[in-house]
């Protein structure tokens, strides 16, 4: 009796680990082939977890496919912010380094199944999904808006009007990302060669900062 009330005390509930399987569990069917919406009961079975579990974490399967697209979008976000933070100087340097971070997302087999679930009709459907994806756009932007203000401020991008130009380069980035293949290096080399010299003739860099 004594070591089962020790044993309670020590040992804390996998509260966090729960709510990790859930999520993974969530990816993985929905990423494979399946017919009609994935029920919870699903994603429950999948990941090891009572009903209970569920709930602990996610009001409803919404909430969950919410946090996943919050998940993913807020991590991408960081990484561009430490674009910023980590390389302070030329900004068309820092416009190519974050061009290289979202063309990242392509690279790497876990993160681009992530986005293409996050993508999908199916967590499209949830409620509040609009929402959470346009705070998301904004939070990636941050990082791109303040490079080409810095720009503005050196006379590195002459004609940058940020809040503008942020949205038409994400756009140019999201068009050649869709038509790439991952494994096709020496395309994706040239897609971002691309967006870059779009962006740079778009924000009136010179031909020396080129």
């Amino acid at each position: 009796m004594r070591a089962s009330i020790y044993f309670a005390l020590v040992q804390p509930e996998p509260i966090a680990d729960d709510r990790e399987s859930i999520i993974d569990a969530a990816y993985r069917c929905l990423s494979e082939p399946h017919a009609g919406p994935i029920p919870v009961a699903a994603i429950l079975q999948r990941a090891g977890v009572s009903t209970r579990a569920f709930y602990r974490h996610f009001e409803s399967k919404d909430q969950l496919f919410l946090a996943m697209l919050r998940q993913e979008t807020d991590a991408l976000a960081q990484r561009l912010d430490r674009i910023v933070e980590d390389m302070p100087g030329d900004p068309t340097r820092l416009l190519e380094a974050w061009i290289e971070g979202m063309f990242g997302l392509i690279h790497d087999d876990r993160t681009r199944m992530h986005f293409t679930v996050i993508d999908s009709d199916e967590v499209r459907a949830a409620k509040g999904y609009r929402e959470t994806r346009e705070q998301a756009h904004a939070d990636r932007e941050r990082s791109l808006a303040e490079i080409l203000r810095r720009g503005c401020r050196d006379g590195s991008f002459p004609l940058a009007k940020p809040e503008q130009d942020v949205v038409a380069i994400n756009a140019i980035i999201s068009r050649m990302m869709i038509t790439q293949r991952y494994d096709d290096h020496p395309g994706l080399r040239r897609a971002k060669a691309a967006v870059l010299d779009f962006a740079l003739r778009a924000l009136g860099a010179t031909t020396e900062r080129r």
